[in-house]
């Protein structure tokens, strides 16, 4: 038996505490109905709240990362430029000084055979006629000149040779420090690419648990949560993966390989699980929202 206060004038008039058919099998079911519909507007209404200050973090963190990716990209594309310019200077030196040591080739093989020649003379003259001793001492004075030339010359040439030894290992350097700084940009721009897919994806994982106390309105709500871990972590894996080539082909370059000769850095193209939408009929109260709750669109498939 139930006790209910009415009214003294009414006191001795009947009421109905019959189930209201069709809309009640059970005594009370529409007050119950409508305190969980009160209670299911405040935790969505929570929920709003909570994914709208989501939503603007996820936003300025994404700006930050698009720009810093921007900025990366520019300062790789000035340092491609100026390895380039480098590289051309680099090979005109090349050139440069390897010309200049066929000259100096030429002129040591001619002075030889200068000296080859003087001394043949030197030798003749000295078996064929002892009284000329002036026109040996001449060629004699003549075959020193030479020899001291020579030396000289050749002292010349070793130092030139020392210098473009030099000078060829310091641009090496300079070389193998460029290719190692685009490397290095080359991979902060990819690793940035990938750290914002692996931003959204946190993101986006966050509005799901937002709703996941509601299982009747997001009946795919495991599934899509599931997918959305899986491609989270394949990003991961892929971020360390890019991580790890890079650092082998800076390794590389360091060892003496040209960034002509390595093969380019493989990246895996990942794409956003695809998601599943809410019914609006799977639950009363949804039903409602569809025509007046401002968070439908996120709700009834407005997930992207």
């Amino acid at each position: 038996m139930v006790a209910i206060q009415v009214s003294w004038n009414i006191t001795h008039q009947e009421v109905n505490t019959e189930p209201y058919n069709p809309f009640e099998k059970q005594q009370g079911e529409i007050s119950r109905i409508e305190k969980e519909y009160q209670v299911l507007q405040d935790q969505l209404k929570e929920a709003y709240e909570n994914y709208e200050q989501i939503k603007l973090k996820g936003l300025e963190e994404t700006r930050d990362l698009e720009e810093k990716l921007k900025r990366h990209l520019e300062e790789n594309k000035i340092s491609k430029t100026e390895l380039g310019w480098f590289l051309q200077d680099l090979e005109r030196e090349i050139k440069k000084w390897q010309q200049e040591k066929k000259e100096i080739q030429e002129t040591l093989k001619s002075l030889k055979k200068k000296i080859k020649k003087v001394s043949n003379a030197n030798e003749m003259y000295t078996q064929k006629n002892d009284g000329k001793d002036k026109e040996h001492e001449l060629h004699l004075d003549q075959s020193l000149e030479i020899s001291n030339t020579l030396t000289n010359e050749k002292m010349k040439i070793e130092e030139c040779i020392k210098k473009g030894k030099e000078d060829y290992e310091e641009s090496h350097q300079r070389a193998v420090a460029a290719e190692v700084s685009v490397l290095e940009n080359w991979k902060e721009s990819e690793v940035y690419k990938l750290q914002i897919m692996e931003s959204q994806a946190e993101a986006y994982l966050k509005k799901l648990e937002l709703i996941s106390h509601d299982p009747a309105a997001y009946p795919d709500m495991e599934s899509d949560i599931c997918s959305w871990e899986l491609f989270l972590s394949n990003v991961t894996k892929e971020i360390e993966k890019a991580k790890s080539q890079f650092e082998e082909q800076i390794k590389a370059i360091k060892n003496g390989s040209r960034l002509s000769e390595l093969s380019k850095v493989q990246i895996s193209e990942l794409s956003f699980p695809a998601c599943n939408k809410v019914h609006p009929e799977s639950c009363l109260p949804l039903f409602y929202f569809k025509r007046n709750c401002p968070f439908q669109s996120f709700l009834l498939g407005g997930m992207i």
